[in-house]
């Protein structure tokens, strides 16, 4: 009986050991990783990233034109920091070859931006 009772100390010896080893290795990776953090850039890393404006978009029939011109919006938007959707809006109506003082001006009047 002491045999077994010894073997089974030796075992959760063992694997108490292990687990204490792990533990010790995962702590240290925490602190390396919380020092890793404090030297990254303060604020938004996106506003730190430049991307050319967006193209100016005339009329065209072709959708795939028009998608592209939505997705310059959106990452110029994101990269920006232009979050809101009234001021999304704001940014691609300043992009339309149409007259976009009328567009403008009735959204202004609708929004409560105006």
């Amino acid at each position: 009986m002491d045999q077994v009772l010894n073997g089974a100390i030796n075992h959760y010896n063992g694997a108490f050991s292990t687990a204490y080893s792990r533990i010790a290795n995962l702590e240290a990776e925490v602190t390396h990783l919380q020092r890793e953090l404090t030297r990254l850039p303060k604020g938004n890393i996106a506003s730190k990233t430049k991307v050319l404006e967006p193209l100016t978009f005339a009329r065209s029939k072709n959708k795939i034109h028009l998608y592209g011109w939505l997705s310059q919006i959106a990452l110029y938007c994101l990269v920006s920091g232009i979050t809101a959707n009234d001021q999304k809006i704001i940014c691609a109506l300043t992009h339309l070859y149409v007259p976009t003082v009328t567009l403008l001006e009735n959204f202004l009047q609708k929004s409560s931006i105006g």
